[in-house]
């Protein structure tokens, strides 16, 4: 019985580890920039003493306490970014908790946000944003992953803060998910 767990422990391991680790092959590319924030880095900003009066303060130590990650992979590698491009359209059409938010087509920039569902309807657990198209003059692909208890109310200050390209339009997300 005792081998019977530990083989079917090895042999669905791969499978959990590559769901929730899509992206993380893109981490140590060449051309490729990489910004990982983990649950610990939230934890330890939540431990900092901030001006607790202040509600703008208070609102985003909640934003951040209840997330586990963010990853953010950018390239202008045509090469790497038809990998990254063939990664989300792979991790996409193997997830079937993943839907499609909403999709933006504007300025040279394809735009297109996906999520799982959460606790409930201003909630997702995972937000996933793709972006392809013409950034700063150069042509540029853009994966965003969050995970965790993902506020849509409040996670645009927080990628809006972080510099994200293409996270303005999360400014309109809450209203297209009802």
């Amino acid at each position: 019985m005792k081998k019977s767990l530990i083989l079917i422990a090895l042999l669905v391991a791969p499978f959990l580890a590559s769901a929730q680790n899509a992206f993380d092959v893109f981490e140590d590319q060449k051309d490729v920039t990489s910004f990982v924030a983990t649950k610990n880095m939230f934890k330890l900003l939540s431990k900092m003493d901030f001006d607790s009066n202040d509600p703008e303060v208070k609102e985003y130590l909640e934003l951040v306490n209840n997330l586990d990650n963010i990853k953010i992979f950018t390239t202008d590698n045509i090469s790497v970014a038809s990998k990254m491009n063939d990664a989300v359209s792979k991790y996409v059409s193997g997830s079937s908790s993943l839907s499609e938010l909403m999709r933006v087509k504007d300025d040279g920039k394809n735009i297109k946000f996906y999520s799982k569902e959460g606790k409930d309807t201003n909630h997702v657990s995972e937000l996933l944003m793709h972006l392809t198209g013409d950034l700063d003059g150069k042509e540029r692909t853009v994966i965003m992953s969050i995970t965790g208890n993902i506020d849509l109310k409040k996670v645009s200050k927080l990628t809006k803060d972080l510099n994200v390209p293409g996270t303005e339009e999360l400014k309109n997300i809450d209203k297209k998910k009802q």
